[in-house]
């Protein structure tokens, strides 16, 4: 894949800081990019972001910008590592803190007298959750289920579950964190 005289014209003005061309790069990639970005994160706001610091990026280093291919293929190829990237750092930080968040959340609070307010709130926080992704994480957590068996039953595929499951522990993460240090201090106690 070669580059056309259009994008190698806008690879020089870019590289001569034109305002114009950068503008037009935007404009010609941005959506597509933010839904190529979007089918690897599955979160729409990150993906925005990612596009949109390639593109700082790219305009921070446009004079020093090396593409040998054509410029489409450059700015996907380069969107594409950075998912990669945030995929990976997600990964080794969901890995941790789902662990932690089970621990905390699902045992050892047998012990505990946790009142009526906190279990209201657990509830509240497992209701927000939309009605598949609460089913999803119910059999994975509740029941112990793993994602290949949850596939199974639910008739769709294991990556979808595996997503589901990262979508629940991060949206629960968010609204427990609260709760989570009560439980810890009334187990201190």
């Amino acid at each position: 894949m070669y580059m056309e005289d259009k994008e190698i014209d806008i690879l020089i003005r870019l590289q001569k800081r034109d305002r114009e061309a950068f503008r037009f790069l935007y404009e010609q990639y941005f959506a597509k990019m933010v839904l190529f970005a979007e089918s690897y994160l599955y979160d729409e706001e990150e993906a925005k972001d990612l596009v949109q610091d390639l593109f700082f990026y790219i305009w921070d280093h446009a004079k020093t910008l090396q593409v040998m291919t054509s410029l489409k293929a450059y700015l996907y190829t380069s969107l594409r590592n950075r998912c990669l990237n945030v995929l990976r750092d997600r990964k080794i930080r969901d890995e941790h803190n789902d662990k932690l968040f089970e621990a905390q959340l699902f045992s050892g609070t047998e012990d505990v007298v946790i009142d009526e307010e906190v279990q209201r709130r657990l509830q509240e926080a497992l209701d927000s959750l939309p009605d598949r992704c609460k089913e999803i994480i119910l059999l994975k957590v509740v029941e112990g289920k793993k994602n290949r068996e949850i596939a199974e039953q639910l008739d769709i595929a294991e990556t979808t579950v595996k997503t589901q499951v990262q979508r629940a522990y991060r949206m629960l993460r968010e609204k427990l964190v609260p709760i989570l240090l009560l439980i810890e201090w009334l187990q201190q106690g």
